[in-house]
């Protein structure tokens, strides 16, 4: 489809380039045509000015010789108005630079030559008038029959008919000129209308590929939808599925937290109880009997609190709370009073820095917060000087996080000078029920970071730990401030 498109626009832009380049031809052919036509037209319109002029330059000729003799034999004045006339009109004629020219360099000779002539007659009549208007018309009379005038005029009429001739001769030729003008402009015409029509012919077929690999394309875009509507379709149906299998899911979680509350409970309650009534009769029980009893209430009561820890972790997807505006330093601050007696017995120097407010669940908050800082200061209570810092700094969205509409993202870093741990455990400790040490060295049931780990999580974020033995330990949580949407991670 690609290539068909590619050679589609090629050939667009070839027949385009073939067109401007004919319509350019042409315009050059039109215009040298014109340019010889026009040429041509100056040439014919010359020779015609020419035999024009000359014409009645012979005719002025005639005309002023006839007045001259008419006045020299009646010796009657009326004939010299013609014979002014007629001379005036010479000198015009001769002063005019038209009858000068000549597209062929022989044909201007000869117009020179034939000006001169009749300038010479014009003198002739002149100098003959003269004489005669001082009344000696006996010797005007004598000069004019003295033959000079009539050879001068023979000369003139020979004169005259060799350049008509020679014009005649170079319009004739004008004329040939002019239909092979004609005949070349009608070939270019052909040829301009061929090639044209070949052109539009390409254009047709061209546009009828074109009008073809659309409807290609329209079919082949149509077969994509097809197949992405039913890629579309199946998707919906897994996540149909899926949505229908995480409703199971979450059905059998509440299932068991339901039992984890009610049914679990109630034998450990009852064990306990029994293991109270026992305890008013200790005195009458051996030493050994004693040790039972006090372990049968020690497993007990660890058990019910891991019935406890357990039913919490479950209930962070199922029983969240929507987000909402969190300010953390409220929650922190919380967080310490509710330690307040560990940290007095400890004697650990907490160092808060301003935290933000962030959208977020604000109970599940206080989870997070809690169990860090307890986590904190339970691992940093064997030191001399034990100290717990709370810092944050903005950062960019981490690249493991992918969820869009987040924005703002901070890191709270909650540091301890604690015992720490060997770096190849930092993901193990956020599993549930992943010990590092024994319950003798330090209380608890070992879900408080897995617990952590699906707050973080709800909330679109990550959580990690850097850690060294004996030189304490960092746990950094990345959160957004603004969290519109509720992570899929549940």
């Amino acid at each position: 489809m690609a290539f068909l498109s590619t050679h589609s626009t090629r050939s667009w832009i070839f027949i385009s380039m073939l067109l401007l380049a004919l319509v350019a031809i042409n315009t050059y052919i039109s215009q040298a045509t014109i340019s010889k036509l026009t040429a041509l037209h100056s040439e014919i319109a010359l020779a015609t000015n020419t035999v024009t002029a000359l014409e009645e330059m012979h005719g002025n000729v005639l005309k002023a010789e006839s007045g001259q003799r008419g006045y020299l034999l009646n010796q009657n004045e009326a004939y010299l108005k013609h014979y002014n006339d007629a001379v005036t009109n010479l000198q015009a004629s001769l002063s005019h630079s038209q009858t000068q020219h000549s597209i062929v360099p022989a044909q201007a000779r000869l117009i020179s030559s034939l000006k001169t002539l009749i300038q010479t007659k014009v003198d002739e009549l002149s100098a003959t008038v003269r004489i005669a208007q001082k009344g000696d018309f006996a010797r005007a009379v004598a000069i004019v029959n003295a033959g000079d005038g009539r050879e001068n005029y023979a000369e003139i009429h020979r004169l005259f008919e060799e350049i008509k001739s020679n014009t005649n001769a170079i319009a004739a030729a004008q004329v040939t000129k002019l239909a092979l003008i004609t005949k070349e402009s009608a070939r270019n015409l052909s040829v301009f209308f061929a090639t044209s029509l070949l052109l539009l012919i390409g254009l047709f077929f061209l546009a009828k590929l074109n009008i073809k690999n659309q409807r290609t394309r329209e079919l082949e875009m149509e077969a994509q939808n097809d197949r992405l509507q039913l890629a579309v379709d199946e998707r919906t149906k897994e996540l149909s599925l899926f949505s229908d299998e995480l409703s199971r899911s979450n059905r059998e979680l509440e299932d068991f937290a339901f039992v984890a509350s009610h049914d679990l409970q109630e034998p450990l309650r009852k064990i306990m109880a029994f293991g109270d009534r026992l305890e008013t009769q200790a005195q009458n029980l051996s030493d050994k009997q004693r040790d039972y009893l006090y372990r049968m209430r020690g497993a007990a009561s660890r058990m019910s609190r891991l019935i406890s820890d357990l039913l919490e972790f479950s209930r962070i997807s199922t029983r969240g709370k929507s987000f909402q505006t969190v300010a953390l330093n409220e929650v922190l601050q919380d967080c310490v009073d509710d330690l307040n007696v560990l940290i007095e017995e400890t004697d650990v120097v907490i160092d808060i820095a301003p935290l933000p407010s962030i959208s977020a669940d604000p109970t599940q908050m206080h989870q997070l917060l809690f169990n860090l800082l307890a986590n904190a200061i339970k691992f940093s209570q064997t030191r001399s000087s034990p100290m717990v810092s709370i810092s944050i700094k903005p950062v960019a969205q981490p690249a493991s996080i992918e969820v869009e509409g987040l924005s703002n993202w901070v890191c709270i870093a909650v540091s301890d000078n604690g015992i720490g741990f060997d770096q190849e455990y930092a993901q193990k400790i956020f599993a549930p029920f992943q010990r590092l040490h024994s319950r003798q060295a330090f209380k608890g049931s070992g879900i408080g970071l897995a617990i952590c780990r699906r707050i973080v999580e709800r909330h679109n974020g990550e959580i990690a730990a850097i850690s060294e033995i004996d030189k304490g330990a960092v746990f950094t949580v990345t959160l957004p401030i603004n969290n519109y949407l509720i992570s899929i991670k549940q």
